[in-house]
């Protein structure tokens, strides 16, 4: 009900602003039919003419930056969080791939910016490959070049761990599972939520680490990450909306937890969570665009916490 309220609010802002460029041509147009002749209607014909041409730039500007600019023109974002942790660790936290059967600007960025960035951990929340794609062979390049030395952690959208295993063989999905890694002398806990099953085990199996990782798709089990007090909750699966108003944020997240953790970081406790705007695009017939809401890679550096 919160879910379907936020959403019928935000379509209505999202309706309002979209006609409003739109409303001088309107207004101009009436009281342009509504004069019969003379020079006051041909210099109200002009300013509609002028009003009509401002509209259709300011559409054209939004289509432009929607559909071609922002989707391909991906945003890489560094926090600093403090941890119990010996030495600074580098999480590279990606989500939302869905990698294409045709290669995109996006692919190669990504390719750059993991060679460039060298991070130590990397995190994968879900919806790697595009829906549908089931080509291995379009996937490959792109996960191949996803490598760090403490491994690639993935927990799943709406992929087939089988058809994974085949593209990327080296990234590990944990599917209600933990994986312990030690950096110097301190044991990194991590582990992959599925929406389903027996949870609490796992929050029991980690609860010794120094330092608790939680990776789901969604934001859905923020909460009950916090609730067990784990130091860091990464999730996608939002896009950040996609499209965003401004002083509103997303109009649609298509999680059940609405608009409460729909992009970024926020502060439950212990808890720090992510939820990334994700790299790529919903698949078709989703309208393949972006307004506000660049695609998006964070790293997050874990700073040893003074003690």
């Amino acid at each position: 009900m919160i879910r379907e309220r936020y959403e019928l609010v935000g379509l209505i802002i999202f309706t309002a602003l979209a006609i409003l460029p739109s409303v001088p041509a309107m207004l101009l147009f009436l009281r342009c039919v509504a004069r019969k002749g003379g020079a006051s209607r041909r210099k109200k014909l002009v300013q509609l003419l002028w009003a009509t041409l401002a509209a259709f730039v300011m559409y054209a500007m939004v289509m432009v930056d929607g559909f071609v600019l922002e989707p391909n023109w991906p945003e890489f974002d560094t926090v600093t969080l403090s941890g119990k942790v010996s030495k600074p660790l580098r999480i590279l936290h990606i989500s939302d791939l869905h990698i294409e059967k045709t290669p995109t600007r996006r692919d190669q960025w990504l390719v750059d910016a993991v060679k460039r960035l060298n991070p130590d951990l990397i995190l994968l929340t879900g919806d790697v490959a595009q829906m549908g794609n089931s080509d291995v062979a379009s996937v490959r390049p792109v996960l191949e070049a996803l490598q760090a030395p403490l491994g690639v952690f993935a927990c799943v959208g709406y992929d087939s761990v089988t058809f994974m295993a085949k593209a990327a063989p080296h990234i590990r999905f944990l599917c209600n599972e933990i994986a312990v890694l030690n950096l110097g002398t301190r044991r990194i806990a991590l582990a992959g939520l599925e929406p389903v099953g027996n949870r609490s085990r796992l929050y029991d199996a980690i609860a010794d680490a120094d330092y608790r990782i939680v990776i789901n798709h969604t934001p859905d089990l923020a909460d009950e990450a916090a609730a067990h007090r784990v130091d860091l909750y990464c999730c996608g699966h939002t896009h950040g909306g996609q499209v965003r108003i401004p002083f509103w944020g997303a109009i649609i997240t298509n999680a059940e937890s609405g608009k409460r953790y729909e992009a970024g970081f926020y502060q439950r406790g212990n808890t720090t969570i992510h939820t990334s705007r994700g790299l790529g695009l919903e698949p078709p017939p989703a309208v393949q665009v972006r307004f506000l809401c660049r695609p998006e890679i964070t790293l997050i550096t874990v700073e040893p916490r003074a003690e």
